[in-house]
Formats: C-alpha cells, sequence, structure tokens
C-alpha cells in the first residue's frame, strides 16, 4: 500500500500587515473583553450614561426603548445598563425575546430573576416565600385566558423590590410580532403597570426594529406613552467608523505604524461605510471579509480599488452561492430553487425547511444586513437583482433548449 502523505492547509495569516489575526472577527462587541476601549461613543451612549447616573445617584425609576434596525448595537446598550445596575449591588433581569407565546416570554422573565434549580420544576420555593405565589403564578401563565396583566405585574415589581437597583430589559422584542394581537395588547398592559408602579431605582427597557416597534406602538399606545424615553439608533458617520478601525486594529498590531488605519487607505473606509449605510455590524462584516481575502491576495495597501475588486458582484448563480455563509446556504438555495428567488415569507420558507420561524427570521434578516438577500416591510425576502440576471438567463436557455 502506498503511504499517502499529510496534507496541510495553509493558516490564514496576517503577518504582511503586522497583524496577529483579524480584528474584525467578532461583530458583536459586548462578547469582547475590555469592550470600553474598543467602543466606539454616540451621542445614545452620552444620555444612557446620564440617564444611569439619575437612577443610580437619585433612586430615579426611568423606562425606555432603543429601536433601530439589525446590527445597530441595540443589544450592546441593554448589556451596557444591566453592567452598570449590577456593578451597584442590583438584579438586572435581561430577556432575549425567542418566542410569540407570550406566557413562555413571561414565564422567561421569572426565570430571569430567579433561575430555577431544576428544569422539572417550573418555578421553585427560592422564587418567592409568599403563600400562595407559585400557586397563583403558574395558574396565571397556564393559557393565556388565566394571563392577569395586573397581577402578573404586581408579583414581578414585588420581586424586583428586594434589590436595591433593578433592570428588566427585553431584547429583540420584534419576535413577539407572531403573537395575535390581543396576547400582545396582554403583555404589554402588564409591562405597562410594571412602569406605573416599579421601585425606586429600577430601569425598564426594551429594544426592538423600527417595524415591529412602529406596530407595537398603534396596537397599545398608552403603553408607549408611559416610555421616559425613546432611543432611535443613528448610523455610524465616516468619522466614527475611522475611530472604530483604528480602535479594532491597535488592539491585535504586532508591529508599529505611524498610520492608524494602516492596511486600509481613508478612501477604502470611506467606501466600505458607504456600501455599509453606516450600519455598524455589516461595517464589520465587510472589514473582516476584505481584509481576509486582502491577505490572501497580498494586497498592500487596501486602497480603494482593492475594496472594489474583492467585493464586486459575483460573475454567476454558482459564485453567489459560493460566497454565502455555509449556516444560511440552504435558505438561500431554498430561496432560489424552491421559490425562483423569491419573493418569499419566512413562514413559507420555514415550513419548507421545516425549521423554527424565529430561527429563519433571524437567519434571513442576518443575511438582508450583509447584502445577500433583499427584505421588504411585508416580511418577503428576495434574492439581489444581479441574480435574478442569472435565473432569468436559465430560464430562457431552457425555453430555447
Amino acid at each position: 500500500m502506498e503511504s499517502q502523505e499529510l496534507k496541510v492547509y495553509p493558516v490564514q495569516t496576517y503577518e504582511i500587515y503586522g497583524l496577529s489575526k483579524n480584528p474584525f472577527e467578532q461583530l458583536a462587541s459586548e462578547g469582547i473583553e475590555e469592550v470600553e476601549a474598543i467602543h466606539v461613543y454616540q451621542e445614545v451612549d452620552m444620555r444612557l450614561s446620564m440617564i444611569l447616573s439619575e437612577v443610580i445617584g437619585n433612586k430615579s425609576s426611568i423606562a425606555l426603548s432603543i429601536v433601530g434596525p439589525l446590527g445597530m448595537g441595540k443589544t450592546q446598550r441593554l448589556k451596557s445598563i444591566a453592567k452598570a445596575i449590577e456593578k451597584e449591588g442590583g438584579k438586572a433581569v435581561y430577556v432575549k425575546v425567542d418566542t410569540s407565546d407570550i406566557l413562555k416570554l413571561t414565564r422567561d422573565i421569572f426565570y430571569a430573576l430567579n433561575p430555577p434549580k431544576s428544569r422539572t420544576n417550573i418555578f421553585l420555593e427560592n422564587l418567592s416565600r409568599k403563600l400562595g405565589f407559585i400557586d397563583r403564578l403558574e395558574k396565571m401563565l397556564s393559557d393565556t385566558k388565566e394571563y392577569k396583566s395586573r397581577d402578573i405585574a404586581e408579583l414581578l415589581v414585588e420581586q424586583l423590590k428586594r434589590y436595591p437597583y433593578s433592570a428588566l430589559l427585553l431584547d429583540e422584542l420584534e419576535n413577539m410580532q407572531g403573537a395575535r394581537e390581543q396576547e400582545k395588547i396582554q403583555f404589554f398592559e402588564m409591562l405597562r403597570h410594571v412602569i406605573s408602579t416599579m421601585p425606586p431605582g429600577c430601569v425598564v427597557a426594551f429594544a426592538s426594529v423600527p417595524e415591529a416597534y412602529e406596530e407595537y406602538s398603534k396596537i397599545f399606545p398608552a403603553f408607549f406613552m408611559r416610555l421616559h424615553y425613546e432611543f432611535k439608533l443613528r448610523p455610524m458617520s465616516v468619522e466614527e467608523t475611522f475611530e472604530l478601525v483604528k480602535k479594532r486594529l491597535n488592539r491585535v498590531r504586532v508591529r508599529d505604524t505611524d498610520d492608524p488605519l494602516y492596511p486600509f487607505t481613508e478612501e477604502a473606509i470611506r467606501l466600505i461605510h458607504d456600501l455599509a449605510k453606516g450600519n455598524p455590524r455589516q461595517i464589520l462584516r465587510l472589514l473582516h471579509y476584505v481584509l481576509s481575502e486582502a491577505a490572501k491576495r497580498a494586497f498592500d495597501p487596501i486602497d480603494e480599488l482593492v475594496v472594489t475588486t474583492i467585493l464586486e458582484e459575483p460573475k454567476s448563480l454558482e459564485e453567489y452561492l459560493r460566497r454565502i455563509p455555509k449556516d444560511y446556504r440552504d435558505l438561500v438555495e431554498a430561496i432560489v430553487y424552491k421559490f425562483n428567488g423569491g419573493p418569499v415569507s419566512y413562514i413559507t420558507l420555514a415550513k419548507e425547511l421545516k425549521k423554527p420561524a424565529n430561527q429563519v427570521y433571524e437567519a434571513l434578516n442576518r443575511l438582508v444586513t450583509i447584502g445577500f438577500l433583499v427584505g421588504d416591510p411585508g416580511g418577503n425576502y428576495k434574492v439581489p437583482y444581479y441574480v435574478r440576471k442569472f435565473l432569468g438567463a436559465g430560464e430562457a436557455e431552457e425555453k430555447t433548449g
């Protein structure tokens, strides 16, 4: 038997630029240690800081919303509130909404407040020793017909009162959109009672994409009128993008340079900023991809022409599909081959692939964020115009064949 040589695959290296690694790989800054060192502070951060100082210094109680498209830093801002509250010895209840079932969502809030020791019990005695508390809560969360918004709010506020400072933080509230209108009203009515009776030193905040926020505010305006602040996140400016690039690159430099943007030129960063429309997560995705591809081809420096070369439109349907991140490729292939490029709703696609609707919804919106799909306000998704050209050409060939 002939001996087979062991294949050694080259490891991606950024030594050509004097970098230890690609600093744009981590898109979510809240998952990075010492995030303050690389965070680019915007006006919203200064205002949030002032609000938290008011809460902590004067024991004020405040309710606010953070609204913005995917990738604009909503989660990061909620996590910063949680960190500030916990630093003062308070309790931060952070819940990433992953359901349209208000019974499960409400249960998740109580779980986050006092995590159960055992999955076999819905709620444990340490949730509250008050007589009848557990039985009352279980009954109210057994069916939406039993859901008593005011009573649930009172139980929740009683738990928050146990701490010197507290925060109820709901992230990605758009994932509750699938609930029936009456159920949404029940849930927001519960939150309204929480805001009306929240203890001193308490923050109630939630984050949502603009489309869902607008829908919710029409359904239950009384709740949104109770909010003290509404933060609408704006895109990054070019100057803020420069600062973002400098801070990220500085963390991984192993060789000194006079230019803090190197290996990028200013024009390259301006182009990436424009292509991403100022969306922070999209900026980071493009920076990560461009730096990775430039290092493979030894482009030095990375100027506007290099960025254009790397990000040019694919020349075929096959090339387009190859560029799709592998975790999402089955979604795009279904849109292309099962629905002729779309438009198709996320519900229909979830049924076709037998996947959870919320999971498909989130994945599709990420693909929209990084430019591989196009979405519309009606919740439908389709491939970009340049991919439709490939599909049209295929149809023409089939007809003439």
